[in-house]
């Protein structure tokens, strides 16, 4: 049992894997209508890759933050809700902080909120976790 594997040898692609997904964000948005692009980004005429780099700089770090949000919110929902968190090592306090940051981001609080376009199968994620553990406990590890 020696810590987590060294992918090293086994090297993506690139710094973008498969470019999977640097390829359906930018088919998302130079899907998009120019009128749209200039109204959210005020930059008439620039796009995307053409973008002042302040403003891509500012969609880079709205996905930071969102991610992390939507890290809590998941991590939330996996261990079922504040005390399963204690109880797995988080801190009071920075339960408290997450759930004041992703109230102040999302207007109500992880345990009430939807994520339309996410779509979490709680039962098949514990089904998973548990089967993983018990196979661990039989000798098992993969």
């Amino acid at each position: 049992m020696g810590g987590p594997p060294d992918f090293r040898t086994d090297k993506s692609k690139s710094l973008e894997g498969s470019g999977v997904a640097v390829a359906a964000w930018r088919g998302f948005h130079y899907r998009l209508d120019e009128e749209v692009g200039t109204e959210a980004f005020s930059q008439p005429g620039q796009w995307t890759m053409d973008l002042d780099p302040d403003i891509r700089d500012e969609i880079a770090e709205d996905a930071l933050e969102q991610s992390e949000l939507i890290g809590f919110w998941l991590a939330w929902h996996l261990a079922g809700g504040f005390a399963e968190l204690e109880r797995g090592g988080w801190h009071r306090s920075t339960i408290f902080r997450k759930v004041r940051r992703f109230r102040a981001a999302f207007g109500v609080h992880p345990d009430e909120y939807d994520f339309g376009w996410i779509r979490l199968d709680l039962e098949r994620a514990w089904s998973e976790q548990l089967s993983r553990r018990l196979r661990v406990a039989s000798g098992d590890p993969e």
